[in-house]
């Protein structure tokens, strides 16, 4: 334990002192022990002791790495110099550029770090903020942060900085190393259906929504993102996550429907009754679990294969100039605030993975020229997301085309689905049905006050009968169906419900009332018009 060290430990017991005063004390040990026989190290230990520290048990709390000590986050200080940690990362934040008055400049890269006792944030500048790529550092890696310093950040939290002989290294921790075991990310999640109070939180549940990213403006007026997505726990409650300038090196490229997904670095927000977790630039999103190998030649873990996609339907309910469509997340209204707009191009397409079986998802096709229904596109995606396939910049797109239009749509395979055989999982059906009611729309009063439009008739098959819904601007959809027309849903979602049965003969949804008073009376199913559905009329 260096000097600083052994200063540092005494005012963590004696904050009544400065270091003015401890190092005064140990001149003074010194001086009465004689010339020749004490460091100065040596009369800080006999400074300690005379004001009862128990130096044994506080070096017993360091963690010894090649000849210095790593401080525990708990025992840091505001002022604290040249000190190492040794903590996992939580959360990781794009870098940034300050300029300075002389026309230089400063970079910083910002970390959450935490043990097993604290969190705190961490600021890498210059040099060791190139650490991240330099040494492929991820979300859950052990580091090394040695000659560091603490100050106080702008809200009071303590951060620590590093400066111009500060270093950053990867570490195993654990295990025989030297190093006590930190706990990983998925040691400390909390299950998402139990996330009710905190911050810097990590989090796990079932995706159980299409994920959607929107654009907004920040606080410093610059054009951001944000991802919404529903997360359901082990409770079967179903919790909003919110992640605000979202950053894309922090976004898993593959994060299927239905997936385990952890999410770092959140905390929790109340709207009202409502539990919302919010992020931020550096929360991280990522699937659990082997979701690599999804029946796509060539796709793993980092991300997607070769995909030949073929285009059945293109997008125009509620679409603006350019076909792009607004929408929210699940057809709810959204607690994000104004200013939040998810805008894109979309078009319904199937994909045929090596083992035959034809899948539908919805195709972001902002990043191309022309879109035509019959159109088969041979590419390699940035992500997928929940059913959602996103083209762009990063994209590899080959063969096919427009020019493949017409000898191909005849070749398309339409996969539809029976009525009864939807679940109630999240995905995208094609259902050929009849509509056997006219449409009726009403006007509904949310929560807070606010209307809108919804739409509803009676459909059916040869297999079930299902109400078919849609909301605002999906409304214009199906309002002008006329009873006995045959019609085809490109991209609708679908929900299977248990009807409990009144003793007067009546039903209604699980949950209405207490299932102990009534009779399990089969399942009612729901059909869902998202703003991406194209609804088309047959025969």
């Amino acid at each position: 334990m260096d000097t600083e060290g052994i200063v540092a430990m005494i005012l963590r017991h004696r904050p009544d002192l400065s270091r003015e005063d401890v190092l005064r004390m140990a001149r003074e040990k010194m001086k009465s022990i004689g010339a020749g026989y004490l460091t100065e190290q040596g009369a800080l230990f006999l400074v300690a002791s005379d004001l009862g520290i128990r130096v044994d048990e506080e070096i017993g709390r360091m963690r010894m790495v090649g000849g210095g000590a790593t401080v525990a986050l708990k025992d840091l200080y505001s002022g604290a110099r040249d000190v190492s940690i040794v903590a996992r990362v939580m959360k990781i934040y794009p870098v940034r550029r300050y300029s300075k008055g002389d026309g230089t400049s400063l970079v910083l890269r910002r970390l959450v770090v935490y043990d097993n006792d604290r969190t705190m944030g961490l600021n890498l500048w210059d040099d060791a903020a190139d650490a991240i790529e330099r040494l492929g550092i991820v979300a859950g890696d052990a580091i090394m942060v040695s000659r560091a310093y603490v100050k106080s950040g702008l809200n009071g939290s303590l951060v620590i900085n590093t400066g111009m002989r500060s270093s950053v290294e990867l570490v195993s921790v654990g295990g025989g190393t030297g190093l006590v075991e930190i706990r990983g990310l998925e040691d400390i999640a909390l299950d998402v259906g139990y996330a009710t109070e905190g911050d810097n939180l990590v989090v796990t549940g079932t995706l159980c929504s299409n994920p959607t990213i929107s654009t907004y403006s920040n606080r410093d007026g610059e054009l951001s993102r944000v991802m919404s997505m529903l997360l359901q726990g082990s409770t079967a409650r179903r919790v909003r996550v919110v992640v605000w300038d979202l950053n894309y090196a922090n976004l898993a490229k593959i994060v299927p429907i239905n997936s385990r997904v952890m999410v770092t670095g959140v905390r929790v927000r109340h709207d009202g009754d409502r539990v919302e977790l919010h992020g931020d630039a550096g929360s991280v999103i990522k699937a659990l679990g082997d979701h690599g190998n999804i029946g796509y030649a060539g796709s793993t873990d980092e991300g997607l294969g070769l995909m030949r996609l073929s285009i059945l339907a293109v997008s125009s309910a509620g679409a603006g100039a350019g076909g792009e469509v607004e929408y929210s997340i699940d057809g709810s209204s959204s607690s994000m605030g104004d200013g939040v707009t998810t805008t894109g191009r979309y078009a319904i397409v199937t994909v045929e993975d090596y083992s035959g079986k034809t899948r539908v998802y919805l195709l972001n096709t902002s990043s191309l020229r022309r879109v035509s229904e019959g159109m088969i596109i041979e590419c390699i995606p940035s992500r997928l997301l929940g059913y959602t396939i996103y083209l762009d910049e990063d994209s590899y797109i080959g063969g096919g085309g427009e020019e493949q239009r017409q000898r191909s749509k005849a070749a398309i395979h339409e996969p539809t689905s029976k009525i009864a055989d939807v679940g109630d999982e999240e995905q995208l059906y094609i259902i050929e049905a009849i509509v056997l009611t006219a449409p009726r729309v009403d006007e509904m009063r949310l929560r807070d006050g606010s209307m809108r439009r919804r739409a509803e008739a009676l459909v059916g098959d040869d297999t079930r009968e299902a109400r078919l819904i849609a909301w605002d601007r999906q409304v214009e959809s199906i309002e002008s169906l006329r009873v006995g027309e045959r019609i085809r849903l490109y991209g609708v979602t679908a929900r299977r419900r248990p009807v409990m049965v009144r003793r007067d003969g009546t039903g209604h949804g699980m949950g209405d009332d207490s299932m102990a008073e009534h009779g399990y009376g089969g399942d009612a199913y729901e059909l869902n018009v998202r703003p991406f559905t194209v609804v088309r009329r047959i025969g």
